[in-house]
């Protein structure tokens, strides 16, 4: 095993048991001598025993992030291990997100279930799960499982359809409100919940019209016109109208909401870095500039800004402490297992 496989392989648990994986051979094995297999290098960590999971059509290929979303990622410390869980066919391969899905596709790290997720305990920095709650039968167990991987100040960045049709694989179990989400992340110190640009009302009403009009069998002339209304109402610029709605009005019929929170144990768990908390703690100009220094969300400045992109640029470039902090940090590599 080559030295560069190290990285991914530390993190690794049995999903089961939850103990410490070695490489023997072509698979990972337990303690308990369970085994599971590597297949072009990527370990399939999950219960296969109910055979070969296959999604209902051929994956998108995804380049990258939604702006907010990567910069939010991109935040965070260089040592923080990111888990894009329910990654699909995430073309992107940054070192230090593990793209993990149910699915083995071209572009996946770890295949793994989100309800016994792989990894050990405290040791992920964020788990950003997109358009996966729907589809878990039990949410309430993963959202436990992510509780568990996540260090603690360790961030959670989850969404969930809300008024959206059935749709994906494999199946639809449950779609959240706002509240359900909060529910759900009940342990988590919310930093936020909303709806977001790409959630909005708008998208509602464009796939649940073209859910309605797939499979609405128009036959008569009054028909005919009912369903040339709707197709006409799908020309507006729908976006465009989602500045119309606040926030809380349009939550309660966004396509989806986000929940955005943060694993504190003890209340008070972070994962800034010590010098910058300090430095913080007593610039009351920082303080008032970024009132909650441990969330990730931009400002409304622009361009993009939160403390932890402050301090990774325009603050470590003044104080000689925030720099000598960076300069130490090791970044996360996850490697590959070489087949």
């Amino acid at each position: 095993m080559l030295q560069q496989e190290c990285a991914l392989l530390d993190l690794l648990v049995c999903p089961k048991s939850k103990s410490p994986l070695s490489r023997v051979g072509d698979a990972l094995q337990s303690a308990e001598g369970l085994r599971y297999p590597l297949l072009d290098g990527v370990p399939i960590l999950r219960d296969t025993s109910g055979g070969e999971v296959r999604h209902e059509g051929p994956l998108e290929v995804w380049s990258g992030y939604e702006p907010t979303i990567a910069f939010m990622l991109d935040s965070l410390p260089p040592n923080e291990v990111i888990l894009d869980l329910g990654s699909g066919n995430r073309a992107l391969d940054n070192p230090r997100i593990i793209r993990s899905d149910i699915c083995l596709t071209a572009h996946v790290d770890v295949v793994a279930d989100a309800h016994a997720l792989p990894f050990k305990d405290n040791s992920i920095g964020m788990v950003y799960a997109t358009a996966v709650f729907e589809h878990l039968h039990s949410p309430w167990v993963a959202a436990q499982e992510i509780w568990r991987v996540l260090k603690p100040g360790g961030y959670a960045l989850v969404d969930c359809n809300f008024v959206f049709p059935f749709h994906g694989f494999p199946a639809v179990y449950f779609n959240a409100s706002a509240e359900g989400l909060r529910r759900l992340f009940c342990q988590f110190t919310e930093l936020q919940v909303m709806a977001a640009p790409w959630q909005m009302p708008s998208f509602t009403i464009e796939t649940v019209l073209g859910e309605y009009l797939r499979f609405f069998k128009a036959e008569s002339a009054e028909e005919l016109r009912f369903a040339e209304a709707l197709k006409n109402l799908r020309h507006h610029p729908l976006r465009s109208f989602d500045a119309r709605f606040a926030q809380a009005d349009a939550q309660r019929i966004a396509a989806a909401v986000t929940y955005f929170g943060t694993k504190q144990p003890e209340g008070s768990e972070t994962l800034l870095p010590a010098p910058l908390l300090h430095l913080w703690q007593r610039d009351t100009a920082l303080q008032a500039r970024y009132e909650r220094p441990a969330d990730l969300l931009p400002s409304n400045e622009a361009p993009m800004s939160n403390l932890l992109h402050w301090a990774a640029t325009d603050g470590r470039a003044v104080h000689p402490e925030l720099d000598a902090w960076y300069h130490a940090c090791k970044p996360f590599s996850k490697g590959r297992f070489v087949p």
